[in-house]
């Protein structure tokens, strides 16, 4: 009964070819976080164009199909995704005046600096249907301010300190942060931590 705390959802995105729903057709396992407790093996999906975890409640059929309901923000602390050999954990962030937004992110690396991700879609009409394009968009938190990462040069800026020994790491490691996977850059923040040291 604490889980089901939310409004019902409605999904919206029947005529789409595309969804905005996170990893939409595949199989994972989610834990959910709710004032300090866990939950595992919830049925859960997270909506990035509305920034919404939805909660499957399987104890109830309605017409023939399962309840879905957009839980309370404001008593999720996070939840975890794992699938294959990867995993996920958001936490429901507040950033105050900062500029950026309230809500889900994923804590890709949590060290002198965090690197986060913000998994949003944006809606665009194509024949006159809504569809939904995934962008998700970086960030490095560091010094109290906030990064969007795009590039090797506004990761720099983001991580300040030890620029030369930075450049020499991503010029010898091939990474250029454009092209770069999540793993990538969590080489260069990990020896970015290694630098401090």
């Amino acid at each position: 009964n604490e889980l089901i705390n939310g409004k019902e959802y409605i999904p919206y995105s029947f005529y789409s070819k595309t969804s905005p729903m996170l990893f939409s057709g595949v199989i994972f396992t989610a834990t959910l976080k709710i004032k300090g407790r866990e939950y595992h093996n919830v049925r859960l999906q997270y909506d990035t164009f509305l920034d919404e975890l939805i909660y499957t409640d399987t104890s109830r059929v309605i017409d023939d199909t399962y309840r879905r309901i957009a839980l309370n923000k404001d008593i999720v602390d996070g939840f975890d995704f794992a699938f294959r050999s990867d995993s996920l954990k958001f936490r429901n962030l507040t950033f105050g005046q900062s500029g950026m937004k309230n809500g889900f992110y994923e804590i890709v690396y949590n060290g002198k600096a965090k690197f986060i991700i913000r998994h949003e879609s944006s809606q665009y009409i194509y024949d006159a249907v809504k569809e939904y394009k995934y962008r998700p968009v970086s960030y490095v938190l560091s010094g109290g301010k906030q990064f969007v990462i795009k590039d090797n040069k506004s990761l720099l800026t983001a991580l300040g300190q030890n620029q030369w020994e930075l450049k020499k790491y991503l010029k010898e490691s091939r990474i250029n942060i454009k092209r770069a996977g999540k793993n990538e850059i969590v080489r260069v923040m990990t020896f970015f931590d290694s630098l401090q040291k």
